[in-house]
């Protein structure tokens, strides 16, 4: 065994019970005690002393168990040797930041990227806590950072995140700054408004570090700017036709949108509306493939933009198509041909973007259309958004649509809104009513949702916020069904 030694394990699919244990002197019977439940693909140490693993043999009944000593989540416990794998699953972390989006992934080779921080502190905290950045000794590793469009609750955390420390250094060192092309400037200024064929585009888009360094010589910096000067990593533009971000060991990251068109040798994003939607209509969309799992990332996108999406992905504009349906001079045969061009359109952009796991677009808004949702076709749909805003973002419309073109019997639709609920009483004898705070967070990583796969399998989980017996998590599992093709959602039927 001594050649096999690893320092590094990683809990197995779908999850692990750490426990305490403890042999009767007299009787010779071991007794067990949970300590917590381990997510699939949780870092663990095993203990190892003269070159091999810390071990105890149990044998219960006809049964006998290898148990092996590991330090996990700040505890030390025992766990069969057959739960300790060597190989890291994908880990894709959508973390609580309240009204906002937030996004941690750690590939299988440890490369960590962040796509969004929210409007507060919250992803910093979480990174915080998640590298223990309490002790200035501590370092994080190196993250690669995507901003898919310059809303404040998806850049304006990373302030936070940027700033340097006491010893003027940054404490999270970031590599690179990925956008969508327009560094918006004070006044609403994404880029250089043209004309053409009747239409507005927003040109002159900031492909490389260099053209960022120029644009922001000449506009007046704005929030937006004001916190990409934070850091000095290169700032990069992002959209269809980019090189993935990664694409190493099985992990592609692509780069789905936004879509923009060339126009007198320059490439230009049409504008959606007012500086608003033609911003979130051009969120950085980001899809991740591993295995047979796909996972889409889509930003703010809104109905305009995602039939620009599908109209780049398929060739058919279903836009106009629906224009002309809602006339009321179109013969039955005439609409009948209509819908089914947009049925067929919807086939062929499923061809590029049908994903297993999709992040809702905009928190949950009204504003999508039902054929985006019908391409996306999930059986697993993740919904970032916060309390304290004036939309009700999730929408109860789009909540309903989503269930209607998921896929599978049993289709699943998550919240980190709902994830981490308050409690329903404060005990006011509890409360320091004298004390100077004046007020206190109640945001923590309950809301976050962890979803975790191999490309065979997948965790998706949610914290539960009173560990029932033997149980610290709300586990949700899909598996590859190699003969229907698809995922399939795994219910262990637990209430």
């Amino acid at each position: 065994m001594a050649g096999n030694i690893k320092k590094v394990g990683y809990a197995t699919y779908p999850s692990v019970k750490l426990q305490s244990m403890e042999t009767d002197a007299k009787t010779g019977k071991t007794k067990f005690t949970f300590i917590k439940e381990l997510l699939f693909g949780d870092f663990m140490s095993p203990y190892i002393e003269d070159g091999a693993y810390v071990t105890k043999t149990v044998t219960s009944g006809k049964k006998t168990d290898e148990y092996v000593k590991v330090h996990c989540r700040n505890a030390d416990g025992w766990i069969k040797r057959s739960e300790m794998q060597f190989d890291r699953p994908l880990e894709v972390n959508f973390i609580d930041v309240g009204q906002g989006d937030g996004c941690h992934i750690v590939t299988p080779d440890d490369k960590h990227f962040l796509i969004d921080a929210g409007k507060s502190d919250n992803m910093y905290r979480f990174l915080k806590w998640r590298f223990n950045l309490r002790s200035p000794k501590n370092v994080a590793p190196p993250f690669t950072v995507v901003i898919s469009h310059s809303d404040t609750d998806h850049y304006l955390g990373f302030g936070t995140i940027f700033a340097k420390s006491k010893e003027k250094e940054p404490q999270i060192q970031i590599k690179k700054v990925y956008h969508n092309g327009m560094i918006e400037g004070a006044g609403a200024s994404l880029g250089t408004d043209i004309k053409y064929n009747g239409k507005t585009y927003v040109t002159d888009l900031c492909d490389t570090d260099a053209d960022y360094q120029e644009r922001i010589k000449h506009v007046k910096a704005g929030t937006y700017i004001n916190m990409l000067k934070k850091t000095d990593a290169p700032k990069i533009g992002l959209r269809k036709g980019s090189e993935p971000l990664y694409d190493k060991n099985g992990l592609k990251m692509e780069v789905m949108g936004p879509v923009a068109e060339e126009i007198d040798g320059k490439a230009a994003l049409p504008s959606f509306g007012d500086t608003g939607k033609t911003k979130n209509g051009h969120s950085v969309v980001v899809k991740l493939t591993i295995g047979h799992l796909r996972l889409l990332a889509g930003g703010d996108l809104n109905t305009e933009s995602e039939y620009h999406l599908i109209k780049a992905y398929s060739g058919v504009d279903i836009a106009a198509l629906k224009k002309e349906l809602e006339g009321k001079k179109l013969s039955e045969e005439d609409r009948k041909k209509k819908e089914a061009e947009i049925e067929k359109a919807v086939l062929a952009a499923r061809e590029s973007l049908e994903v297993d796991i999709a992040k809702s677009c905009h928190h949950g808004s009204a504003d999508f259309s039902s054929e985006f949702l019908q391409v996306l076709n999930p059986i697993a749909t993740i919904i970032s958004s916060g309390d304290e805003e004036p939309h009700c973002h999730p929408r109860p419309d789009t909540l309903g649509t989503i269930g209607k073109y998921s896929r599978g019997k049993r289709s699943l639709i998550f919240s980190t809104e709902l994830a981490r609920s308050g409690k329903e009483f404060l005990e006011l004898k509890d409360m320091d009513i004298s004390a100077q705070k004046k007020k206190e967070r109640v945001v923590t990583v309950y809301g976050m949702i962890n979803v975790r796969t191999d490309g065979e399998k997948v965790v998706i989980a949610q914290k539960l916020e009173s560990a029932a017996k033997g149980r610290n998590w709300d586990l949700h599992k899909l598996e590859w069904n190699e003969k229907l093709g698809q995922f399939e959602y795994i219910s262990d039927k637990e209430s």
